[in-house]
């Protein structure tokens, strides 16, 4: 019955551990969800800019901004890889980098929507520029 309870014990020990704990030569899970933002962006820069025009060449391109994007990160596409693939077999620790990135372009949308300029009222400047007119027309001074 001992051993039993001694079992018992080593199992709940072992069982508690934390594993959320990243193992080393893997990309910190911050500094995953930067480094995936990025290569987001650079897809769509290519996508939207580049594939529209013809000379350039969009593999290239696509790459050529994958290896600016890692170098700025200080990492390779292996240590990527090999980090992408460690948390792509931990589904609880991707899907918190999955929701920061849906958070992060939640944010980026917000902000371009807040710095879109608002549109003018014509009507204003249309009385604007009728008043203006006629106190030219009849060249009589501003009164301030």
């Amino acid at each position: 019955m001992r051993i039993f309870y001694l079992i018992f014990f080593l199992f709940s020990i072992f069982g508690c551990r934390n594993n959320d704990k990243v193992p080393k030569g893997i990309i910190s899970q911050n500094e995953m969800r930067k480094l995936m933002w990025d290569l987001r962006r650079a897809d769509a820069y290519v996508t939207h800019f580049i594939m529209k025009d013809s000379t350039r060449n969009q593999k290239a391109e696509s790459a050529a901004l994958y290896e600016q994007i890692f170098t700025i990160h200080s990492t390779t596409q292996e240590i990527f890889k090999k980090s992408l693939a460690f948390y792509l077999s931990r589904p609880d620790l991707m899907k918190t980098i999955s929701d920061s990135l849906r958070s992060d372009e939640k944010k980026a949308q917000e902000y371009q929507n807040y710095i879109k300029p608002l549109k003018t009222d014509t009507t204003i400047r249309k009385k604007a520029d009728t008043a203006f007119r006629k106190r030219k027309l009849n060249k009589k001074p501003i009164k301030q």
